[in-house]
């Protein structure tokens, strides 16, 4: 794929699943020869970072961190003593990192409510970029990097990839690819959830906006990837906090229902503070012909027929996260050419389902629980395609 950007590329690229290349092979890449690293920096050294560096050091022999950078500098040394390996420097401010390292690319793996605040100066300096889901809490940090990573593309030639590891899972690209083939017919209806038995309520939502927006990216990702990530026009939800708390902590429940253009719907189900048999991830499609249990790796047609896809995911959340990071790597060491499979379009999607979700299900003005419809045109995103 060229370095430009357009909706024909872009959609022929989601359309097609855009394969996942094949990782850590030998010979020379552009520029790079087989026996040499993608020199990466590190920004964030938290809890989410910690579970990313031990899938990159366990499964990414090509990379090697130069630089980590936190805040805290507790958490910094943390991180630098993690990565004894390759002896990184550390850093309070990740300009200073800029100005001393000689990096290929970045991982920016900080706060949902600083993710464009730190992801944006990373692009504009000139770097391939993975930044965590989601793009940002809000719409005008979301439109902010979806424009900053459109120009690095266009202008520099460097991707920005999302963390929404599903799509580089085999079976996902399995299932979805089956879908996108035809096997169950046109799309008429998704189901999804994910429950949980531990409790959010005391997470302030001007951190990470809530459990809806912080979390349910991932799922949102995979139902917008099987309508060939076009987005929803409407959506109705209700949320409720079994705290009794007020929205500026995270929500406990709620129920989320998208609708498409062509009429279909997406119900989703978004539960915490349950009994721990219950416990688990349901992502469903439905079509005319059958339907596809993505994490039961399983298609069951309505002639009886079977499918099986893989190994069943049940809640193994994290599966893909490995092979994303690969990607990452590989994709830098090929020269970056090619948009990522999650890249900065499939992640402006996701982003914006799920504030369009606390939007229905939020009153912000009254602070309080109170569903309503949202459309697409309320969030009044400026950067649709």
């Amino acid at each position: 794929m060229t370095g430009r950007l357009t909706r024909r590329n872009f959609l022929k690229a989601s359309a097609a699943g855009a394969p996942l290349v094949s990782l850590g092979l030998a010979g020379v890449a552009r520029g790079y020869p087989a026996n040499e690293k993608v020199q990466l920096g590190w920004i964030g050294c938290g809890g989410r970072s910690s579970g990313l560096m031990k899938h990159m050091l366990e499964s990414v022999p090509d990379a090697r961190v130069v630089g980590v950078c936190d805040l805290i500098p507790d958490r910094m040394e943390k991180a630098r003593k993690f990565w004894e390996r390759d002896k990184p420097n550390g850093y309070l401010d990740f300009r200073k990192m800029f100005e001393k390292e000689k990096l290929d690319g970045v991982m920016c793996i900080v706060q949902v409510c600083n993710h464009a605040k730190v992801t944006i100066p990373v692009l504009e300096a000139g770097y391939h970029c993975f930044g965590e889901k989601p793009l940002d809490k809000d719409v005008e940090s979301c439109d902010a990097l979806t424009l900053a990573a459109r120009k690095a593309w266009k202008e520099k030639g460097k991707f920005f990839q999302i963390g929404t590891q599903r799509r580089y899972h085999p079976t996902y690209l399995a299932c979805m690819d089956a879908i996108h083939q035809g096997l169950i017919g046109k799309v008429t209806f998704m189901q999804g959830g994910w429950h949980w038995s531990s409790d959010p309520s005391g997470a302030r939502t001007d951190c990470d906006g809530g459990r809806l927006i912080e979390q349910a990216s991932h799922h949102m990702d995979v139902m917008a990837w099987a309508m060939k990530d076009t987005p929803p026009v409407s959506c109705v939800a209700m949320g409720s906090s079994q705290a009794g708390r007020t929205p500026e902590f995270s929500e406990t429940h709620s129920s989320v229902t998208f609708c498409w253009p062509d009429g279909t719907l997406f119900s989703y189900t978004h539960l915490w503070a349950l009994p721990g048999r219950y416990d688990q991830e349901i992502l469903t499609v439905f079509g005319e012909k059958g339907a596809v249990d993505l994490n039961g790796a399983m298609y069951y047609g309505r002639d009886e027929k079977t499918r099986k896809f893989g190994e069943p995911i049940g809640k193994g959340w994290d599966q893909g996260t490995p092979e994303e990071l690969m990607d990452f790597v590989a994709n830098i060491k090929s020269g970056g050419k090619r948009l990522p499979n999650a890249n900065i379009e499939t992640g402006r999607v996701c982003s914006l389902m799920c504030i369009m979700g606390r939007m229905a299900m939020v009153n912000a003005e009254k602070n309080r629980y109170e569903p309503r419809v949202v459309h697409w045109k309320d969030l009044k995103s400026t950067t649709d395609l």
